[in-house]
């Protein structure tokens, strides 16, 4: 397998898209005063420093003059507000996608249980230190971030088999062919096991199995630009239930808002 620099595309346009259906899935499912069991297979690191030129200016670059209108969606309020200082000044700091579901708990002061897989050593460290920075003060209740070393796809099947079921984001780097079949292999069994499953990818790179909610993004016709890539794609799983069709609904209604304040 080839190495993976997530630092070289993060805040580009397919990440926009994945994290804010992300952060919407992780707040429609967490109560203000409840808790949040979440894995993640290939995490990266849990900040970026986004500094021109780089693909985040076709991504999170096109957005941020928006981003007074975008700030009652979770994400980009949460990057607002690590970014108080405004996008006048660089480098830009970018959460990753467990950052901002740590963030997320943290501002509905909830209790958080995070499983994180990578193989990077370098990834591993800056976990570490984020993980001892981010130890609990005052009535803040406890995030218990756990993060392994090693290959995430092996690692969230064994870890599906002794935890209760959460919300489950599937990020490979698509750098192996064995990815997507891996990718689909892990998705059914957390769905067997009732977990609420979220898949990226892009559009014009595959398809989405049977039988999953997706939801598309043409760059293009978002005002956005990410290199050859047309679009992306995220897709939802999960065991029929109430709570999942609410979810898929309240998603529909937060992307119909999203696209018309971009679009104006």
């Amino acid at each position: 397998m080839g190495h993976y620099d997530h630092g070289m595309h993060a805040g580009n346009a397919a990440d926009v898209w994945k994290h804010f259906l992300l952060l919407e899935a992780a707040d429609c499912l967490l109560d203000p005063d409840g808790s949040l069991v979440y894995a993640e297979s290939h995490v990266g690191h849990p900040q970026y420093a986004l500094r021109g030129p780089g693909d985040w200016e076709g991504g999170m670059g096109k957005l941020w003059p928006a981003l007074p209108s975008l700030r009652n969606f979770c994400y980009f309020g949460i990057l607002a507000d690590l970014n108080l200082s405004g996008p006048v000044l660089e480098p830009l700091l970018y959460p990753g996608s467990a950052r901002l579901i740590y963030e997320l708990a943290k501002r509905k002061r909830a209790n958080l249980q995070a499983d994180l897989w990578d193989n990077d050593p370098g990834v591993a460290s800056s976990w570490e230190g984020f993980i001892q920075a981010a130890k609990p003060s005052g009535s803040f209740p406890p995030a218990k971030i756990v993060f392994h070393q090693g290959d995430g796809f092996l690692g969230v099947l064994s870890r599906l088999r002794i935890s209760p079921p959460g919300l489950l984001f599937i990020d490979p780097p698509y750098i192996d062919p064995e990815d997507v079949r891996l990718a689909e292999k892990l998705l059914q069994g957390a769905k067997d096991r009732g977990w609420i499953v979220l898949w990226w990818y892009m559009m014009d790179m595959k398809t989405a199995p049977e039988g999953l909610r997706t939801f598309e993004l043409q760059f293009a016709e978002a005002g956005l630009e990410c290199g050859r890539w047309e679009g992306a794609v995220v897709a939802f799983a999960g065991a029929e239930s109430e709570r999942f069709d609410n979810l898929i609904g309240h998603l529909r209604r937060q992307i119909e808002t999203f696209l018309r304040i971009i679009k104006r």
